[in-house]
């Protein structure tokens, strides 16, 4: 599926949003961030009980905003 501004309009129409179309490629960025985002953390090897907001703080402060470690 390719995520494209046509995409986010849908997207957007879908849940009631209307996105001017100037708008569009600055929330398409942010939604591709999102995306990389949610990737990232889906590699990270957690164990069925593990807690959250515990691992996270701990094996990925580059997602931080403002650790000071922010990806690159």
């Amino acid at each position: 599926m390719a995520v494209d501004e046509n995409y986010i309009k849908n997207l957007a129409e879908a849940n009631g949003l209307n996105i001017p179309q100037e708008r569009l490629g600055t929330v398409l960025r942010q939604y591709q961030s999102y995306l990389r985002t949610m990737e990232e953390i889906d590699t990270v090897p957690l164990e069925r009980e593990t807690e959250p907001a515990i691992t996270f703080s701990n094996t990925l402060p580059s997602l931080m905003p403002g650790s000071g470690q922010e990806r690159k």
